[in-house]
């Protein structure tokens, strides 16, 4: 629990920090920073919930009504085909299914439940 709030703060800190350095002009290197924060944070989110109980993600977006259960499937079936691993909020983003501040909002729920 403790590891999943971390990761999705380090996440939101390395977001914030991509964006203001963005808006700056920065090259690329930031995108990099950036990328390998977010494996970071995969790691420590699978790392966490390797034996965990409670509601996955797509359950609690369809709870919140961000996404319908048709949306979840499509994006399901989407992250299986592309077998690299990703995570789901990943695929979700991707396909422009849900917006950034929806998974943001949904995994710090998620985080807190654990």
């Amino acid at each position: 629990m403790l590891a999943e709030k971390t990761a999705v703060l380090e996440f939101e800190r390395v977001r914030q920090d991509y964006a203001v350095e963005d808006a700056r002009g920065i090259p690329m290197s930031v995108h990099e920073r950036y990328r390998n924060a977010l494996a970071e944070m995969r790691f420590k989110i699978r790392e966490t919930r390797n034996g965990k109980t409670g509601k996955r993600l797509g359950e609690l977006l369809v709870e919140q009504g961000v996404l319908d259960q048709e949306k979840l499937q499509q994006a399901l079936t989407e992250q299986r085909q592309r077998g690299k691993g990703e995570l789901l909020g990943e695929v979700l983003l991707s396909l422009g299914l849900i917006k950034e501040e929806a998974l943001l909002s949904a995994l710090r729920m998620q985080a807190s439940e654990n």
